[in-house]
């Protein structure tokens, strides 16, 4: 018999329904793939950074990822203090997921209260980093640096 990807096979079914099957190891192995210090000098990602040109909650994940596979903790944390936590979260549900897969028991769901903390915990965490943010001397200089629409709003006041 064909176990070939199709609409019927249970195992597609469960990687289109639950996307961190696939996604978290593969997250992993680009980080893993990675340098910290090209991912240091990279671009900024964030699309609310890019947009209003302040840091999110998110921002330093992928930065802090790439530290983790490597076994830089302490930059990780510098990078984003969740980070260790969501990773953990993440491995934890999908080790877990495996196993039970293995089994031939249905897959996991992680517990709404742990979604919600995880919740509460990036809120916390992005409003203090917003109020470290606006303490910082300078904070108006890099918003119009990160910020895209303050950067095309001073090119087009150049050209008049």
């Amino acid at each position: 018999m064909n176990r070939a990807a199709t609409p019927h096979n249970p195992l597609w079914l469960e990687l289109k329904a639950q996307p961190g099957l696939w996604a978290i190891p593969l997250a992993l192995l680009v980080a893993l793939g990675l340098e910290l210090p090209v991912v240091q000098q990279g671009p900024v990602l964030c699309l609310f950074r890019l947009s209003f040109g302040l840091p999110c909650g998110g921002c330093g994940l992928t930065r802090a990822t790439v530290a983790l596979v490597h076994g830089q903790w302490r930059a990780a944390v510098g990078f984003n203090l969740l980070a260790p936590l969501w990773w953990s979260w993440a491995l934890g549900w999908w080790g877990l997921a495996l196993l039970r897969r293995l089994r031939g028991l249905p897959l996991p769901q992680s517990p709404k209260w742990l979604g919600a903390t995880m919740l509460l915990l990036l809120t916390v965490f992005w409003g203090v980093r917003l109020v470290e943010f606006f303490a910082t001397p300078g904070w108006h200089e890099q918003m119009a640096r990160d910020a895209v629409p303050l950067r095309l709003w001073a090119w087009l006041r150049s050209l008049l």
